[in-house]
């Protein structure tokens, strides 16, 4: 873990908050979020906190690699899409620091493979996780569709929907026409009894499906790495 600094930011030079910017948004910097890994970033006041975890273990700059990394965060932040959402009573997952370099080589690879599926956003989903070896189904329940898949990456469908899991959706949907994708992936952690057990993280807002569906595919990549062997099959 790095040591990290926080000075106010120069009122001559206008900055924008990192996290902000990632998000398209224009928001002016208040701190310099600095670490001795030798990073630094601009952070407006709700953005600050989250900034400066992330600071103490970040080792790159890359957007994608900051995208994923603040979607995993293991804290809520105060208004934010892409905000690890967690029930106060209930533990959340731990921060992932990193994002390793072999996941994030694929990013590209999961948007093309997204582009090119269909004809459901869903699809797309499942072609960009297939990519981060992770096996995905749209499964329809009582009028509600997500996309499935087994924390174990199992390739059985079956075996999927009996051991721990996460649920990917779109508001209550993944078996949308691509035009009426109108909000991101949320990905929802369960049990292998189908108990909820948590929100893992929430994809970047404002990215246009393909993108956001490698968002999301790098995102649950990540996390399976840092946490999926502490979800054994029972």
């Amino acid at each position: 873990m790095f040591t990290v600094y926080q000075t106010e930011a120069p009122k001559l030079m206008r900055m924008r908050c990192v996290r902000c910017d990632l998000e398209g948004l224009d928001e002016a910097a208040v701190f310099l979020i600095l670490a001795a890994s030798g990073n630094g970033m601009a952070a407006c006041v709700p953005h600050r906190e989250v900034t400066s975890r992330l600071m103490a273990s970040l080792v790159t700059t890359d957007d994608v690699a900051l995208r994923a990394a603040f979607a995993l965060t293991d804290m809520v932040c105060t208004g934010g899409p892409l905000a690890v959402v967690a029930e106060p009573d209930r533990p959340r997952p731990g921060v992932v620091p990193e994002i390793p370099a072999r996941l994030l080589d694929l990013y590209g690879k999961a948007r093309e493979a997204a582009q090119e599926a269909g004809p459901r956003d869903g699809d797309k989903l499942i072609a960009a996780l297939a990519v981060y070896g992770v096996p995905g189904w749209i499964v329809e329940d009582c009028g509600i569709s997500y996309v499935l898949a087994g924390l174990d990456r199992t390739a059985d469908e079956g075996l999927a929907h009996t051991g721990p899991k996460v649920f990917l959706y779109s508001g209550e949907n993944a078996d949308l026409d691509p035009a009426d994708h109108d909000e991101p992936w949320t990905c929802a952690l369960y049990d292998g009894t189908g108990e909820f057990k948590d929100i893992l993280f929430t994809a970047q807002v404002g990215l246009v499906l393909d993108d956001e569906c490698a968002h999301a595919a790098l995102c649950l990549a990540a996390w399976l790495d840092a946490h999926g062997e502490k979800y054994p099959r029972a």
